[in-house]
């Protein structure tokens, strides 16, 4: 994808320099949001004594159960590889 930058009178540099600021302040918000999902993922692999790999292949089965942990459990590993995804690219931008 690509940008066109207006002619604003602010020089490409100071532009860059903005951006470049902005990028990394969101990896930051991004890097302490991972943080606390993956310490609540943490948590249920202590809980149910099983990685969150093996309890995601077991979920999409339909073999984890109904358990209300389970669907936060899901809801967290999904955000985690989400906010990963847009982080990386973020990185990959900056």
């Amino acid at each position: 994808m690509l940008f066109e930058v207006k002619k604003t009178g602010i020089s490409e540099e100071v532009v860059k320099d903005v951006v470049a600021r902005t990028l990394k302040a969101k990896v930051a918000e991004l890097n302490n949001k991972l943080r606390e999902i993956e310490e609540s993922i943490r948590y249920f692999e202590r809980k149910y004594g099983m990685k969150t790999a093996d309890f995601y292949d077991k979920f999409k089965r339909g073999a984890a159960g109904d358990d209300m942990d389970f669907f936060e459990w899901k809801a967290l590993k999904e955000l985690n590889d989400e906010l990963r995804k847009e982080r990386n690219a973020l990185l990959a931008a900056i």
